[in-house]
């Protein structure tokens, strides 16, 4: 929905351009050049104030755009991070630049996942970079996907060697709280409203392995699993005809529902989108583990209540229970 009231759909290409397309023809009503090099990656419409606003990923930057007057009005370069990851090697890519391959935004804030292994998070109204996250490129892997919760101050990242990392935005100083690894790399990850029952979520990730998984947060009554980090636990799996590329969720909690959609760019078109419908119950699909909490009493509650799994301290309450936990800053608002 545009400032005008005039519902559209957007659909940026390989030749750096963004359509923008009325909802009910289809018909082209403007055009936006975002890059004259690159393609465009990631395309988010900004809520609240900032309706009208989209932000795009084309190429190595972040830009603003308006809509209505069809005028870009900032942009701002991500420059690759020294002693990143190289993505594609100096043969190919002999200026070492960067690439916003994952893009996503909540509130004021959009993360973008590069190719250097860097994960940036950038103020949506004056696009000043706010932090680099650098684990991925550490671990010597491009990161690829993105995803911020709508409903707590948490963000998702994953990278071209199957890791997906959790963060808490609030003390991303104390790196990932948790981590789960693919076999292959992962493309797409989302956070599904609803998907745990009642306001929780689920991470939903999906890759060059051909599954979509959902994954919850769990923590150990003895403290943490023997990596350092808590686990997320996958709760549930599924088979897909093809590499999934992109994962979206719907936001409306009161019916989880996610779509994939993805392709190997062969000769014979494999390209396939899926749509999926939870029942609410699926973290509790997964039997536990010894050590972890009971169901009803405990994973849940100590999985979701943010301030206390930041401090990587076990906590009675959950996530919802406004009394069990001072919630910090929240870079995210």
């Amino acid at each position: 929905m545009l400032a005008s009231g005039r519902r559209a759909w957007l659909v940026g290409d390989a030749q750096g351009k963004i359509a923008v397309r009325a909802a009910d023809d289809g018909a082209v009503s403007a055009t936006l050049d975002a890059h004259a090099e690159d393609e465009v990656y990631g395309l988010e419409v900004l809520s609240g104030d900032d309706g009208g606003l989209l932000a795009a990923a084309a190429g190595d930057t972040v830009q603003l755009w308006d809509l209505e007057k069809a005028e870009r009005t900032a942009q701002v370069t991500l420059a690759a991070t020294a002693g990143g990851v190289v993505f594609g090697g100096l043969g190919r890519n002999p200026e070492a630049r960067s690439y916003v391959f994952g893009f996503a935004a909540s509130g004021r804030l959009l993360s973008a996942a590069l190719s250097d292994g860097t994960v940036r998070l950038v103020d949506a109204r004056s696009l000043q970079v706010l932090a680099s996250l650098g684990e991925h490129a550490r671990r010597g892997a491009p990161a690829f996907a993105t995803a911020l919760s709508q409903t707590a101050p948490l963000l998702a990242s994953s990278d071209g060697e199957g890791s997906v990392l959790l963060w808490d935005l609030r003390r991303l100083g104390h790196g990932p709280l948790a981590e789960v690894c693919a076999d292959a790399a992962v493309q797409a990850v989302a956070f599904v409203p609803g998907a745990a029952g009642g306001a929780s979520e689920l991470l939903a990730t999906g890759g060059d392995d051909r599954t979509v998984c959902l994954h919850e947060l769990v923590l150990h009554e003895g403290g943490l699993a023997p990596s350092g980090l808590h686990e997320l636990a996958t709760v549930s799996t599924a088979t897909v005809l093809s590499p999934v590329l992109s994962i979206e969720a719907a936001p409306d909690a009161t019916t989880p529902r996610l779509a994939s959609g993805g392709g190997s760019g062969g000769l014979m078109s494999d390209a396939s989108v899926s749509l999926w419908r939870m029942d609410g119950s699926a973290a509790k699909k997964r039997e536990r583990e010894p050590g972890e909490a009971d169901d009803d009493e405990g994973a849940a509650a100590t999985a979701m209540c943010l301030p206390c799994v930041a401090e990587r301290v076990p906590c009675p309450k959950s996530r919802r229970d406004d009394e069990c936990c001072d919630d910090g800053d929240d870079i995210g608002e």
